[in-house]
């Protein structure tokens, strides 16, 4: 009984507002039986490893065709006006988090944009069209205008640290986003806001934009890890800015330069804490919360700190874990490569870490697409009227969300297609690079990896499939 209590009072009083839940508030019966469609991904996957061993896909993914190119006289004042929107977006975003409603999320712009429009939307978006974020990033275009181009001081000693710094500022922001529970709070969140951008113009200004932006800026990392995935490529050349269609995830070939420890590690996070988002939805998640909730209870722990405390701590533990765990299978996986293939084990997992950026997309298009088209709809009346004065600047100050605007059939296809497709992306990658590294031993070689890939897409599948089928 005390175990089922306090799960209840930890989903109640933890887990995010209703608002910010990525499921619907309704059960979708599936035409099949779930393990049908776990079953049929993972066969899926293991076909296109088959498939792609029977040909030279190295070649055919570096092919690409060109289909526009933005004069270079146009490059510059596209890029002026692109930013100057990010750094008026940014201020008024603060303002309207300090001044606006502070009552529900969806009663200021500020949350809705944050979490819906920039982390969700804006990585779809980039996942299509590419570095969008390059362009309106409002951080590096105040540092450009008031630091410009400074020579760093110590530049070495940031060098030294690799990305390790984007990895643990990664991690704080999925700490905010997951285990926060007052992240949609309008003035809380102005103010975590603020410090981000003194934070990140100090060290600019330390360091120098470009160091900033190689080894601390998580933002400019994601964001050009899921650029890269995008069948859009942007090229600079000598008539201005080239745009050229190429096969997706073709910008994740390592062309013989494998990943730093630390950018394995950024790689990893990456795509162990959206799945942990998802797992921490499910009913398993619910259980183990409240067994935890229960020991810490018998420890003194809830009396001495409350169960928002323990809740938290339960929570981050696992934001923790599931990484370390994924990186564990990921770096077994490895082993069994690199012995097959005769290198090093750390080689193999620096050489295969791009080939899982896929997934990590994949899966943020299954879990958020809802999420973005759903509760998105909340900024059009908050953009039309940001401080609830009464205005109406675009005509939408009255528009309602529409939650029929995806349904839960929809919703779970997109979740199989877009895991499916995802790993299968990712296993034509990783073949093409044991083809280039391994020769005649790059089929075997695949075939831990190969195991890796089958599994995960089961298991994403089955924690996508928790919120529908367990309502």
């Amino acid at each position: 009984m005390i175990h089922g209590a306090a799960a209840a009072i930890v989903v109640a009083a933890l887990w995010p507002r209703a608002a910010w839940a990525h499921a619907f508030a309704q059960r979708y019966d599936l035409p099949l039986p779930l393990w049908h469609y776990l079953a049929g991904a993972g066969a899926a996957v293991a076909l296109s490893f088959v498939a792609t061993s029977r040909i030279r896909v190295h070649g055919q993914l570096e092919r690409s065709v060109p289909i526009a190119v933005v004069p270079r006289a146009l490059v510059r004042p596209l890029r002026a006006l692109a930013r100057g929107i990010g750094v008026a977006a940014l201020v008024l975003l603060v303002a309207v988090g300090l001044l606006a409603d502070q009552g529900d999320w969806d009663s200021n712009l500020l949350p809705v944009a944050v979490w819906v429009l920039w982390w969700v939307g804006l990585t779809l978006a980039t996942m299509l069209l590419g570095p969008v974020w390059r362009l309106v990033d409002p951080w590096q275009a105040i540092a450009a205008h008031a630091i410009g181009r400074r020579a760093a001081r110590r530049p070495g000693r940031l060098a030294r640290a690799g990305c390790w710094p984007a990895v643990a500022l990664f991690l704080c922001f999925t700490f905010a986003e997951l285990v926060w529970t007052e992240n949609a709070v309008p003035w809380k969140l102005a103010t975590a806001v603020i410090a981000w951008s003194v934070l990140a113009l100090a060290g600019m200004a330390r360091w120098g934009r470009a160091a900033w932006r190689r080894h601390c800026d998580p933002f400019d990392r994601f964001f050009g890890l899921v650029a890269r995935v995008s069948p859009l490529a942007w090229q600079e050349t000598a008539g201005g800015m080239a745009l050229r269609l190429r096969w997706p995830g073709a910008g994740l070939l390592n062309a013989g330069r494998a990943a730093t420890p630390s950018q394995v590690a950024f790689i990893l996070v990456m795509i162990a804490t959206v799945s942990f988002d998802g797992l921490s939805e499910t009913p398993l998640w619910e259980a183990v919360t409240g067994e935890a909730l229960a020991l810490l209870y018998g420890a003194g722990v809830v009396a001495r700190w409350g169960y928002g405390a323990a809740g938290a701590l339960i929570k981050s533990t696992g934001l923790l874990a599931v990484p370390l765990g994924f990186a564990a299978l990921y770096l077994l996986a490895c082993v069994g490569t690199a012995r097959i293939g005769r290198e090093a084990s750390g080689t193999a997992a620096r050489r295969f870490a791009l080939s899982l950026v896929p997934i990590a997309v994949a899966y943020h298009l299954a879990h958020y697409l809802s999420y973005v088209l759903v509760q998105g709809q909340a900024a059009l009346p908050l953009l039309s009227d940001p401080f609830a004065l009464g205005w109406d600047l675009f005509g939408t100050r009255g528009r309602e969300i529409d939650i029929g605007v995806i349904d839960m059939r929809t919703v779970w296809l997109v979740a199989v297609l877009a895991i499916v497709a995802g790993h299968v992306v990712a296993v034509v990658l990783a073949h093409a690079e044991a083809s280039r590294a391994y020769g005649e031993r790059a089929q075997a070689s695949q075939i831990p990896m190969l195991v890796l890939m089958v599994g995960y897409t089961m298991l994403s599948l089955w924690i996508l499939a928790q919120p529908i089928v367990n309502l």
